[in-house]
């Protein structure tokens, strides 16, 4: 289905479209595998490879990844905003930036893993960590992240299409995470002296690999999805950002969708932060975080063919909190037991990961709801912004996921010079790895469910007014 709606003002002029189809869908996909092999690298070694190799303080690391996060508040909300009133080219408004930003950004991930800073003085090495990790996160990362999210909105009005987008994204993410978790603890991790290390160069290799396989995804993604929907290009007669930001911080949708994305991000992320760890000490095998990290992923995949389903029948809002509610049980109960057989670990985080994988292959859809919602509300679509907001939220939940993680591993005494651990700090890490997150996602849950609006009714009616007004609109042309 090819359309040019738009919300208000003249529109742009789109190159010719083929309809929408599985050709988008698949490209699409390939946009999250390039997002992905660097992000997901950067939030399961990026820690331990800064505390481990480089011989940064937890703690350090912990409010650089903090202080970065109140840095994308600028850039990720100037890029969004920067989108929405910029003036598109043919090829579309998100789509170019895509394949311009692709090779910075597999640069500047490889930059992050390279281990000569080891040997130099403490203040030159945090200052280059601080640097390199501002470029990739707040620079390149943001750029690409912001236009390809921003874009599904544009690929099509289809409600179904766009949920489609959701899940296809999501599916990328899934095999991004698969592909992350189980190839590099096969080659990063060395036993030395009977005791798991990880090793720098071999951490290099893989970091520089997995830029260039990124930079390739990014391009496949360019080449292979179109912009449809028109964007109004009279921007002097746009609502000012003053004007959207009132609007923004009176949408109840978007604020509680916000928050729990925090608390959801802050704990899937501290878990991912504290695995590295968990598994090197609690467990003594880092090789096994791998099969591990399947948990995280595998479950979404499998999800993946019923989800659309289940969200039309029952409603996103409603299936992401019991998801929620059986992940966040789960992970309590597995703290509960005190595992040591990895295997064991490793099933029960695996039946947590269902619910944690629908809420993944069904966070997209539910930001294009609020941004939806908001069109109603003020008759203009600012999916740019909107799109910047939320993902600076979840930044936000992975800084102080990095944040606390940094602080928590002080806090039970782990030491950064030392490959052994005391038994008390090896407890502490396997509580912050399963009990807080175990919390935080009833917490998730429970803001859901009593705070957020936009249930399968309320998305209905929406869906069904900007259907009538984009009638209206195009009749009175």
């Amino acid at each position: 289905m090819s359309t040019t709606a738009t919300a208000t003002g003249p529109a742009s002029t789109l190159a010719p479209s083929r309809p929408f189809g599985l050709r988008d869908r698949i490209g699409y996909l390939f946009g999250d595998l390039g997002n992905d092999f660097t992000f997901i690298l950067a939030s399961a070694y990026l820690m331990v490879y800064f505390t481990n190799v480089a011989g940064l303080e937890a703690a350090h690391v912990g409010l650089l990844f903090l202080a970065a996060r109140l840095v994308d508040a600028f850039t990720d909300i100037g890029w969004g905003r920067f989108l929405d009133r910029h003036r598109p080219s043919r090829l579309g408004r998100f789509r170019p930036w895509i394949g311009r930003m692709a090779i910075p950004v597999g640069i500047a991930s490889m930059l992050l893993y390279v281990p000569f800073t080891a040997d130099w003085a403490y203040g030159a090495k945090l200052a280059y960590a601080v640097a390199t990790y501002l470029l990739w996160g707040s620079i390149c990362y943001t750029t690409t992240n912001i236009s390809y999210g921003s874009m599904a909105s544009v690929m099509t009005i289809v409600p179904a299409e766009r949920a489609s987008l959701s899940v296809f994204r999501s599916i990328g993410a899934n095999f991004a995470g698969l592909f992350v978790s189980l190839v590099p603890p096969l080659l990063i991790y060395t036993m030395v002296d009977g005791t798991s290390r990880l090793d720098p160069q071999r951490m290099f290799a893989v970091a520089a690999v997995f830029s260039v396989l990124a930079v390739l995804w990014y391009f496949l993604c360019f080449a292979n999805v179109r912009e449809r929907v028109s964007a109004p290009v009279d921007v002097a007669h746009r609502r000012s950002f003053g004007s959207l930001a009132r609007s923004l911080v009176t949408s109840r949708p978007l604020l509680t969708l916000v928050t729990a994305n925090i608390v959801i991000m802050l704990g899937s992320l501290l878990m991912g932060t504290m695995a590295a760890y968990l598994w090197l000490y609690h467990f003594n095998d880092g090789a096994l975080s791998g099969p591990a990290q399947l948990t995280s992923y595998l479950p979404g995949l499998l999800l993946a063919p019923v989800a659309a389903r289940l969200a039309a029948r029952f409603g996103k809002k409603e299936v992401v909190t019991a998801s929620l509610v059986l992940a966040g049980g789960l992970y309590i109960v597995i703290f509960l037991l005190q595992i040591t057989s990895p295997w064991v670990f490793i099933a029960m985080a695996f039946a947590a990961g269902f619910g944690i994988g629908f809420y993944n292959l069904m966070v997209w859809a539910l930001i294009g709801d609020v941004i939806d919602d908001e069109e109603r509300r003020s008759g203009e679509r600012d999916d740019g912004t909107v799109y910047a907001v939320n993902t600076w939220a979840r930044k936000l939940g992975q800084a102080a996921a990095g944040g606390l993680g940094g602080f928590a591993l002080g806090m039970v005494g782990f030491r950064a010079a030392e490959t052994v651990q005391t038994p008390a700090t090896i407890q502490g890490i396997y509580a912050v790895a399963t009990l807080v997150p175990g919390i935080l996602f009833l917490v998730a849950a429970a803001i859901l469910l009593l705070a957020y609006p936009l249930g399968r009714r309320r998305v209905e009616s929406t869906v069904q007014e900007l259907a009538r007004r984009r009638t209206e609109a195009e009749a009175s042309a």
